[in-house]
């Protein structure tokens, strides 16, 4: 179980902190012990949130692109460009994000700043 292959592809691979658990003390410390920021800092790691690319794979009718960006609202896009979220990094992709020591701290970091991201607050809107 603590293979890599074991973790499947869209696992969000953090140099720092590997493996997400809502009841390790470590993970729920670096998020105040908010039972919901944890939950929605292990939908951007297990890359498993109400977001466009979730839907692409599991509902493939329901809206996929981001209300603001009109594309295809993906994990890589909350994080990196996405214009409704407020970031401190210029960065051009997730490989580029995990590469530094304090991308763990800088998605916890965007997730307190962000309260909806990775929510079903900012899910594709099915309003036509």
């Amino acid at each position: 179980k603590n293979s890599p292959g074991y973790a499947g592809h869209n696992f969000l691979g953090l140099k720092v902190f590997n493996h997400p658990s809502h009841v390790s003390s470590p993970a729920l410390q670096a998020h105040g012990h908010s039972k919901s920021a944890m939950a929605r800092s292990c939908c951007a790691v297990l890359d498993h949130a109400p977001l466009g690319s979730f839907r692409k794979r599991f509902f493939p009718d329901a809206p996929t692109q981001c209300p603001e960006c009109h594309v295809l609202q993906d994990r890589a896009h909350v994080l990196l460009k996405c214009k409704r979220y407020r970031r401190w990094w210029e960065l051009r992709g997730e490989f580029e994000f995990l590469q530094r020591m304090s991308a763990y701290c800088d998605l916890n970091g965007f997730l307190t700043v962000n309260e909806s991201a990775f929510s079903f607050a900012d899910a594709p809107s099915t309003d036509a």
